[in-house]
Parts: structure tokens; sequence; C-alpha cells
């Protein structure tokens, strides 16, 4: 993998700052950033900040519908450092620590799971999800 890739998700949680801060720093980092953010994030974006949703996409390099199931970062091919979700609520953490992938969001995330790609130092709650759905089997 020549470009460093990081999948950013935006869920409904509060907290949006943290993503969009992560955007930022990211950019500051040359580090490819590819962005999925769900309905209720969109939401949570205009409570939260003086932002649009449109212009916290464009702080990434790559940004996807939250309905694009079929866009590149669901698909294991799309080699990436890994993943973060932040702000995470708890419906985006149930979905992804159960394979539930109704948004694209849940379906990278699942996709980093079953890749087994590396998960950032501090969500440690990830590598404690990947486990778990490893000794529960398929």
């Amino acid at each position: 993998m020549g470009q460093r890739r990081v999948i950013v998700g935006i869920s409904g949680a509060s907290g949006v700052q943290y993503g969009i801060r992560l955007l930022e720093v990211l950019r500051g980092m040359d580090v490819e950033s590819h962005l999925v953010i769900s309905r209720a994030g969109e939401m949570t974006i205009g409570y939260e900040s003086d932002m649009k949703p449109k212009d916290v996409a464009a702080l990434a390099h790559t940004s996807y519908g939250a309905a694009d199931v079929g866009a590149a970062i669901a698909s294991g091919s799309f080699k990436t450092l890994g993943m973060i979700v932040a702000p995470c609520s708890v419906r985006t953490m149930a979905e992804i620590a159960t394979g539930v992938t109704s948004s694209l969001l849940t379906r990278a995330a699942d996709v980093m799971l079953k890749e087994r790609r590396p998960s950032p130092q501090g969500l440690s709650w990830f590598s404690n999800v990947q486990g778990e759905r490893a000794s529960r089997g398929p």
C-alpha cells in the first residue's frame, strides 16, 4: 500500500468535534482519509457545530454516502491502516459488535474486523469486539 489510508466514521453520538478534528489532523499528517457519516451523524453535525455535513465531508480526501454499501471501503481489497469511528453511538457500536451491516459505516467496520486490520491505540473495544465475534464463530 503506497498511500497511508484511514477510514473515518462519524455516527450520531454527541461529540462530532472529535471526528472533525480527527479529519483535520489526518490531513496535516498526509494520511488519506475516507469518510462516511451516518444520517444521524449528519443531523448531529448541524446541532453541535457551525458546519454543514458537506463542509465536514470536504475535510476528507474521499467521502461516501451512508447508503453506498458498494463503495470501495466496503471491500476487503481496499487496503487501509484501519478505521476510527468518532464519535461512535451506542447503536453503531452494537451493530459493529453483532455484525449487523445496515449502512456503509457498519459495513466498513465489519470489513475491518473480518480482515483483522489493526485498530488505533485507545480503541481497545474494537479489538475486544473482534475477539468476541471470532470466539462465536461465523
